[in-house]
């Protein structure tokens, strides 16, 4: 875009901006994160998109899998499932010159978490600021205004799966919001093919999950009745992130295998590993070309995450087809 105005959809009627921006897993470093330690987070090839048309009115509609809603601009509704973007659109909605119409489309199926929430608030953040300012926003001002949000809308977190929706790639990660170390160790999300090696993964839906505030009151509760307050455990497994880290830097998928599979036993020991998400760890074990196994996330329920490729097997949980991504957000397409 050439003008640094706010274009209106009274000067162009079809006007549309569309941005995504990758969905993420969490590869070590889960809870401690959330206290001063490092987390290993990592972009995916699966991403969510937001169209923004502005419209000639003061009408909001978001048109997506989860459902629609229609808000005056002036009475945003900021309820579930929309949350998160209820809470953009409030931010936004003096600085906005109409209403518009938001279409969320994603890669993947609503029951997989897979970060949604912070890759629809980045792209989302990336349409809205692109079609008031006129240029793309800076991308670590954009991570900066999600975490905000996000912590605006769930009361705490750290912001691990916005910096990989806005940065791809995956990153050594720090709540301040701080990128500590990106592999590829350069941004190259500009371009739509790279042959930067990546390690082989396998994803495995248990087939439910416990939400993720849910889960840190868990283990919160857990903390307080902890002589030391799991400042020993969340320092294990801050060096599991950064002994997965290095692993990553040297390409050295055997040595990040390794990493997971210590980062399950700690994960066991925060208490977060039911029996499904232990049979699907243990099962992945015995198959010769898994190097190593987690949970992938809060816990309780969602992902198990190896590095390496699944043998067939007959069990009761799914398989998630997903690859780990060097791309960011990025804006897709401008019209007319």
């Amino acid at each position: 875009m050439q003008s640094a105005s706010p274009i209106s959809a009274f000067d162009f009627p079809n006007f549309s901006i569309s941005a995504s921006a990758p969905g993420s897993l969490m590869i070590t470093g889960e809870h401690a994160v959330l206290h001063d330690r490092c987390a290993l987070v990592g972009a995916v090839d699966q991403r969510v998109q937001v169209t923004l048309s502005p419209r000639p009115d003061d009408v909001i509609a978001i048109h997506s899998a989860l459902g629609e809603r229609e808000m005056p601009r002036h009475e945003i509704d900021t309820s579930k499932p929309f949350n998160f973007l209820g809470a953009i659109f409030e931010k936004h909605r003096e600085a906005c010159p109409s209403g518009f119409d938001l279409t969320v489309t994603a890669d993947f199926p609503a029951d997989v978490g897979l970060g949604s929430s912070a890759a629809v608030t980045v792209a989302t953040l990336a349409a809205i600021s692109t079609w008031l300012s006129g240029t793309f926003p800076n991308r670590d001002e954009l991570l900066n205004d999600a975490v905000a949000i996000i912590r605006d809308v769930q009361g705490r977190g750290s912001g691990s799966d916005a910096a990989a929706a806005v940065y791809g790639g995956i990153l050594l990660y720090e709540a301040t919001p701080k990128v500590i170390t990106r592999y590829p160790p350069s941004p190259i999300s500009q371009f739509r093919i790279s042959t930067f090696p990546t390690p082989p993964i396998a994803l495995v839906y248990a087939g439910y999950k416990t939400t993720t505030p849910e889960v840190i009151r868990i283990v919160e509760r857990q903390r307080a009745q902890s002589e030391d307050g799991y400042e020993s455990l969340f320092n294990q497994i801050d060096a599991n992130s950064r002994s997965a880290s290095e692993a990553l830097q040297s390409q050295d998928w055997t040595a990040l295998g390794q990493a997971l599979s210590a980062g399950q036993k700690l994960m066991e020991q925060l208490g977060v590993c039911d029996e499904p998400l232990a049979d699907i760890v243990s099962t992945m074990n015995t198959m010769p070309n898994i190097l190593g196994a987690k949970i992938s996330g809060s816990g309780l329920g969602d992902c198990v995450l190896g590095i390496g490729t699944l043998s067939a097997v007959d069990w009761p949980y799914r398989a998630i087809p997903v690859r780990l991504s060097t791309e960011g957000v990025r804006l897709e397409e401008e019209s007319p």
